[in-house]
């Protein structure tokens, strides 16, 4: 019994090994996507950018952000990219944001999309309703009664029919939520937003100034559109705060398990709009990515798993079989 014991400790660990290995995403395996990449002054000698383009009352202050809502009532402001994203699969968006104001009535908060329709004005956040995508929802007013702690950061996967329930702010429509106090803050405040394909969908914020991730949820098994755009929108009505986009960083996660490539997708983006244009670094290059903490999954593991899972249990059979034909043969019952 106690050799059983042993085994199925063993097996419980190498399964707890590998199920920690396969969820890891290496620096290395993180390719920076400079068509949706956004970083100061957000403007070439031109005031123009071919990645990304914004409307509605947003606007550029260079070298300092985006602004999406100033802190004025009735406003609502966009910033898309031009281009779908289509041959990375999987993802990851770094972003810095900062929500302030100063007043007692302050609102509504903006939200991150990816989906497969832009510059869709409506009442959810300055997008539309019913969309086809993903919407995490960095939300400072509670519309509605409900239990939440606000600020409160929740996400949605519409499938184009499905409305935003503005009721419950979102929150019968959830799939993952937290609470994140990243309003009026003196320093710059982040989040991150990793996807694998078919996988695996994370959000994570750095609000507390201390320049370390902490998760605010993580989803198994989501599958998003195939082609979408990156976009931010807000909205402000009788409560408003101005909302701002400081910098957006992305990568595409391209190893043996998520096949993807950083080649740029066709401009399928129409020219109307407001645009201006990522620059990169002084010396050309695009930012390095940052470390991400775990994502995905790895079908080498778990098919070896699936193998040592398989063997110790045909181990623990075959001696338990032969325990019991010892017990029972007719040796076990000589008295000489």
């Amino acid at each position: 019994m106690h050799a059983l014991s042993l085994v199925a400790f063993l097996a419980t660990l190498l399964v707890s090994v590998a199920h920690a290995q396969a969820v890891e995403v290496k620096d290395s395996d993180l390719h920076a996507m400079e068509h949706f990449t956004l970083l100061q002054p957000y403007v070439d000698e031109y005031l123009m950018n071919r990645y990304w383009d914004f409307g509605a009352d947003a606007y550029v202050n260079v070298n300092q952000f985006v602004r999406l809502t100033a802190n004025k009532q009735s406003k609502r402001g966009w910033l898309w990219t031009r281009m779908p994203v289509v041959t990375q699969k999987s993802w990851v968006v770094e972003f810095e944001f900062k929500v302030s104001g100063g007043d007692r009535l302050f609102g509504d908060g903006f939200a991150f999309w990816y989906t497969t329709d832009r510059r869709k004005t409506g009442d959810v956040f300055g997008n539309q309703d019913e969309f086809n995508g993903l919407g995490v929802f960095f939300d400072t007013y509670a519309n509605g009664r409900n239990r939440a702690i606000f600020p409160y950061i929740n996400a949605m996967i519409g499938d184009g029919k499905t409305k935003y329930d503005q009721s419950t702010d979102g929150k019968s429509n959830e799939i993952g939520s937290c609470t994140a106090y990243f309003r009026e803050k003196d320093f710059l405040t982040r989040a991150k937003v990793v996807y694998v394909e078919d996988k695996l969908l994370e959000l994570y914020v750095d609000v507390d100034g201390l320049n370390t991730w902490k998760p605010c949820f993580s989803v198994k098994d989501v599958t998003l559109p195939e082609r979408g755009y990156f976009g931010f929108t807000s909205h402000t009505g009788d409560a408003s705060d101005n909302h701002d986009i400081i910098r957006v960083n992305a990568y595409s996660i391209d190893n043996e398990h998520t096949k993807s490539s950083s080649k740029p997708a066709q401009d399928y983006a129409s020219s109307g709009g407001k645009s201006f244009n990522t620059p990169t670094r002084p010396n050309g290059n695009v930012p390095t990515a940052t470390p991400v903490a775990k994502s995905g999954g790895s079908y080498f593991w778990t098919g070896l798993v699936v193998i040592i899972c398989v063997f110790v249990v045909a181990g623990i059979a075959v001696a338990a079989y032969v325990a019991y034909s010892k017990m029972n043969s007719p040796k076990a019952y000589k008295r000489f």
